[in-house]
């Protein structure tokens, strides 16, 4: 398993953030809000910042898989999302850039009605990783990840599966019974007093 840990504030915080959090975490990702205030800038200066961490550019593709793919892998990405609900010859150019790179795809299977059949074509396309995301704007009504990667670790006992979206110190244990390859930490890190604790903490339970 891994610790991905969400930078979807401004490029200084963080940078700030993984100076301290960098030996606890597996992968970076360069959140879609800080794409759109920065643009792959923002994945160059991480790149250069930390030559051999794994960064993750949060694209959420949804046309132009190919060339917009491409673009995130030439700044130094290592994993660009591709939304489920995408076409699948969208899917087809962001894989066909992985590959050509030797670079990873990950979907992001926010708005996916059929997890398991969709995720069943996904992986048939050539993708990475599936991943089970709550919402940001569902979080603050209580809507979690755990039904849904229960329902898609059942139909696929060994899919490589990630989940995102509210994920906290305290929720971490349920949901690693599913197995999932990434969990992605957003605000529980980067919002804490000590990100580098809390990391560090999660980190090591992840990897016990």
């Amino acid at each position: 398993m891994k610790l991905q840990v969400a930078l979807d504030g401004d490029l200084a915080s963080s940078r700030a953030i993984l100076t301290q959090v960098h030996e606890f975490i597996d992968i970076a990702e360069i959140g879609t809000p800080l794409i759109y205030r920065e643009g792959m800038n923002a994945v160059r200066i991480l790149r250069a910042d930390y030559p051999q961490l794994t960064l993750l550019a949060d694209l959420k593709i949804m046309d132009a898989g190919e060339e917009e793919a491409a673009i995130a892998f030439e700044a130094g990405a290592d994993i660009v999302t591709v939304l489920g609900v995408a076409h699948d010859n969208t899917v087809r150019g962001a894989v066909a850039a992985a590959r050509q790179f030797g670079k990873q795809v990950l979907v992001d299977m926010l708005q996916v009605g059929d997890l398991a059949g969709r995720g069943l074509e996904l992986l048939a396309l050539g993708c990475d990783y599936l991943c089970i995301h709550t919402a940001y704007d569902l979080q603050h009504s209580g809507a979690t990840p755990f039904a849904h990667l229960q329902h898609l670790r059942e139909a696929l006992p060994d899919g490589p599966l990630a989940v995102a979206g509210g994920v906290k110190p305290d929720t971490l244990d349920s949901l690693l019974v599913f197995k999932p390859e990434i969990v992605v930490v957003g605000g529980a890190i980067s919002r804490a007093a000590n990100p580098a604790e809390i990391a560090r903490r999660m980190y090591e339970r992840i990897h016990a």
